[in-house]
């Protein structure tokens, strides 16, 4: 995914069994299979991180959760007198 015009953001699901290689990330023996890769590439640098899947998914969701909340930051404010005229007629009509 491109961030911006400099800026890629990759997600990888890294599988590569015990014993066959090394990380190219941290040079030690392969990882478990089943890591979660993320890389963040700039135009000069970039940053990698290998998580667990646990991991991962503590960081999705608390991404997930602050967009949420910048989006609904941009919506536009409840009109209350609609909402009071809806919730009032709703309360008027017999079940």
């Amino acid at each position: 995914m491109h961030a911006d015009e400099d800026t890629t953001v990759v997600v990888d699901h890294v599988y590569e069994p015990e014993g066959t290689g090394t990380c190219e990330d941290c040079g030690k023996p392969a990882h478990d299979p089943g890591m979660v890769g993320l890389t963040l590439a700039g135009e000069e640098e970039s940053v990698s991180a290998l998580m667990e899947p646990s991991q991962a998914l503590v960081l999705a969701e608390r991404l997930q959760r602050a967009a949420s909340l910048v989006l609904e930051s941009q919506e536009d404010a409840p009109d209350m007198e609609r909402e009071a005229a809806r919730y009032t007629a709703a309360a008027g009509r017999p079940e």
